[in-house]
C-alpha cells in the first residue's frame, strides 16, 4: 500500500481493457504503484500526482491511454477555491467583520470588590457613559479610575484595563478597622466594650494597657499623645498623632430579654392592591387597578420586587419596572403556644448573635435558656463570650499648651 495522501493529492484513472496487464507489469517494473484497482471492461486505479507524470511515457509504449476521471486532494481543492470569487469576497468580509466587531467593548468585568456588588459598580460606570457596545476609541481608563475613587472614598486602589474587547476593572478596598477618617487627624483608640485585653499591637501612638488588663467601655487603649523626652529622659513635650494599632478584647456579655405570652398577631384579609411603577431617567409612572381599594382602618404589608430592568443601547435609555403589592391584614390578640414561644426565643437569640457578627465580633462561647418568669411573661437569659477587634476612635481636641490636649488626661 502506498498510502494515498489527501494533502499531496492523487488522481483516479481509467484505461481500456486492451493491454492493461502489460501496462501493469511495466509500471511495477518502474516502481509506479497503484491502489484501489478495479477490473472489468475497464481498469480503474488511483495514483499519486507525482507518479502520474512518470506514467505518460510508459502508456505510449503499451498503447494505453490513461484518462483521469477524478482529481482528489488539497492541490486540486485550493486551485478550485482560488479560482472562485466567492472565496475572496467571503474571506475579506470576514476580516472586515472581525475588525469592526473588535472596535467595540462587549464585556465589562469587575474583580476584587467585597462590599460593593457588581450591579452597583456597573451602574456607576454606566453613569460615566461607559457601557457594553461603546467604541473602544472612546474609552478613557484613567478617567474611569479617577471617577470611581471620587465616588467611593473607601476604595483605595482602582485599575481599569482594556484587554481586547473586554474592559477589566480591578478594585482594592481599604481597611476600615476604626471607621472612615481623614488621614493624620489626632485621635485616641478607646474600648468599644468592657472586657480583658487579649493582645495589643501599636503602629502609632502610645499603649495605655497591656495584655491581661481589664478595661471598661470608653477607656483609652492607645493614646494619640506621644511623649517627647530630652537626654535625661524627661518629658519636655507631647506630639499629637493619629493612634493606630490592633487591640483584641475578650468580652463577656449577659443576655436578658422578656417575652410576653400574649402578642398581636397578623391576620390577612385576603385583599391585595397591586401597583406597578415604571422608572425612567427623568420620569416615573404608576399603574394600578382603580376598582380595588383597601380599608384605611386596616394595616397592610408592602412587598416590592423588580420585574424588569434594562438599558437600551445605543440610546442609553434606562428603565425599571417595579411591582408593589399591599396585602391588607388586621391585628388580633393571640397567645404563644409552647412551640411558638420556643421559635420566638430562638429568633430573638439569633438576632443578637447576627448583630454581633455583623459588627465583626468573633463569638467564642454562648449559652442561653428560656424560662417562665410569671403567668404572663417568660424571659430569655444567657451569656456570651466574644472577641472584639474594633476600637472606637476618639478625636483629641487641640487647644492645650505645648501640644497638650484640652480634654485628655
Amino acid at each position: 500500500m502506498i498510502g494515498l495522501n489527501w494533502f499531496t493529492g492523487y488522481v483516479t484513472c481509467k484505461v481500456s481493457r486492451g493491454a492493461f496487464e502489460r501496462f501493469l507489469n511495466i509500471c511495477r517494473h518502474h516502481g509506479i504503484l497503484m491502489e484501489e484497482l478495479r477490473q472489468g471492461d475497464e481498469l480503474l486505479f488511483s495514483i499519486r500526482v507525482r507518479d502520474y507524470k512518470k506514467l505518460i511515457p510508459l502508456a505510449h509504449k503499451t498503447s494505453v491511454v490513461p484518462r483521469i476521471i477524478k482529481k482528489n486532494g488539497f492541490p486540486f481543492w485550493i486551485n478550485g477555491v482560488l479560482g472562485d470569487w466567492t472565496f475572496y469576497s467571503g474571506f475579506f468580509f470576514f476580516l472586515i467583520l472581525v475588525e469592526v466587531m473588535s472596535s467595540f467593548v462587549w464585556q465589562i468585568s469587575f474583580s476584587g470588590q467585597k462590599t460593593f456588588s457588581k450591579e452597583t459598580l456597573l451602574r456607576d460606570v454606566e453613569q460615566m457613559n461607559v457601557y457594553t457596545g461603546m467604541k473602544r476609541s472612546e474609552l478613557d481608563c484613567d478617567l474611569i479610575e479617577k471617577n470611581l475613587r471620587e465616588r467611593h472614598p473607601e476604595i483605595s486602589w482602582v485599575s481599569a484595563e482594556e484587554i481586547g474587547s473586554v474592559l477589566k476593572i480591578s478594585i482594592k478596598e481599604g481597611k476600615n478597622n476604626v471607621g472612615r477618617r481623614e488621614a493624620g487627624e489626632p485621635c485616641d483608640l478607646t474600648a468599644r466594650y468592657s472586657g480583658t485585653v487579649e493582645s495589643i499591637s501599636v503602629s502609632r501612638g502610645t499603649a495605655q494597657v497591656k495584655r491581661g488588663d481589664k478595661v471598661k467601655k470608653g477607656d483609652v487603649l492607645i493614646s494619640g499623645l506621644v511623649p517627647i523626652t530630652d537626654d535625661a529622659d524627661q518629658i519636655v513635650d507631647n506630639q499629637m498623632v493619629e493612634a493606630t494599632g490592633d487591640v483584641v478584647l475578650s468580652v463577656h456579655k449577659n443576655i436578658s430579654e422578656e417575652i410576653p405570652l400574649t402578642y398581636k398577631k397578623k391576620k390577612k384579609t385576603g385583599r391585595i392592591l397591586k401597583t406597578y411603577h415604571i422608572f425612567t431617567d427623568n420620569y416615573t409612572f404608576s399603574l394600578k387597578n382603580p376598582l380595588k381599594r383597601l380599608d384605611n382602618s386596616y394595616k397592610y404589608d408592602i412587598m416590592k420586587s423588580v420585574c424588569c430592568e434594562k438599558t437600551i443601547y445605543p440610546l442609553m435609555w434606562h428603565f425599571r419596572i417595579q411591582s408593589e403589592s399591599r396585602m391588607e391584614y388586621s391585628e388580633i390578640l393571640s397567645t404563644y403556644t409552647e412551640e411558638e414561644l420556643k421559635a420566638e426565643g430562638n429568633r430573638r437569640y439569633q438576632r443578637i448573635l447576627d448583630s454581633l457578627e455583623q459588627k465583626g465580633m468573633k463569638i467564642i462561647r454562648r449559652n442561653a435558656v428560656l424560662r417562665p418568669k410569671d403567668e404572663k411573661t417568660w424571659y430569655l437569659k444567657g451569656k456570651l463570650l466574644f472577641l472584639c477587634s474594633t476600637a472606637v476612635r476618639k478625636p483629641i481636641k487641640t487647644g492645650g499648651k505645648n501640644g497638650e490636649s484640652g480634654d485628655h488626661s
